[in-house]
């Protein structure tokens, strides 16, 4: 889902192919569709890390990290330019060659809260098997 513009000032939540999604975020405030708030098809997708995970891994990185990049340690990505994550993963996963694939914005059915999902591209040799999202990006599990 992303947003397209709809008159003056308006956006509506529109799927890939520019159907209006069913579940809007004002028609379903705690239970909307997803949004595709950022999309780059040059690459495509080797991981993927959702930002409230972010947070259970590692909070204090998440926090420092997040004011090195954003200027503040909150939790909401939809505002937050993609240069700007793309800067913020590569320094999280150790590799300056990563490459921002997608950002979409979901919302967290068991909380109604929402969590945005960071797609992006990575060099098979850059990953760091070490990190808290080895199993994401290894695609196995940890011995």
């Amino acid at each position: 889902m992303r947003y397209a513009r709809h008159g003056r000032g308006m956006y509506l939540s529109v799927d890939d192919r520019g159907d209006q999604a069913v579940r809007t975020k004002h028609s379903h405030p705690y239970s909307y569709d997803p949004i595709t708030l950022y999309i780059n098809s040059v690459v495509k997708p080797t991981g993927t890390i959702y930002t409230d995970r972010l947070l259970q891994w590692d909070r204090s990185k998440h926090d420092s990290l997040c004011e090195k990049h954003f200027g503040d340690s909150g939790q909401l990505w939809d505002a937050r330019r993609p240069e700007k994550i793309e800067s913020f993963l590569r320094d999280w996963c150790e590799d300056q060659g990563l490459q921002l694939c997608a950002v979409i914005e979901y919302c967290n059915a068991a909380s109604g809260y929402p969590t945005w999902r960071l797609d992006y591209y990575q060099e098979q040799s850059d990953r760091n098997p070490s990190g808290p999202n080895a199993v994401e990006l290894a695609g196995e599990l940890p011995e």
